[in-house]
């Protein structure tokens, strides 16, 4: 398997991603209208890579759980 694939499976994309799609649905629901596009990507960008790098962190905390 390629390095980035690797990579990739770390942050555990599908789950990122249902996490950022329920958050747009809680942002766009929040104001009357459509909040501000630069604020809502930059929002999202941020919720992305947090996410993934606590799933990361989770793929490594785990290591010694999961051997079993």
């Amino acid at each position: 398997m390629a390095l980035w694939r690797e990579y990739l499976e770390l942050t555990k994309p599908r789950v990122v991603a249902l996490l950022v799609f329920t958050a747009l649905i809680g942002a766009l629901l929040a104001v009357p209208g459509l909040p501000p596009w630069r604020a809502l990507l930059l929002g999202l960008a941020g919720i992305w890579l947090a996410a993934a790098s606590a799933a990361a962190l989770n793929h490594l905390i785990d290591q010694r759980i999961d051997r079993v």
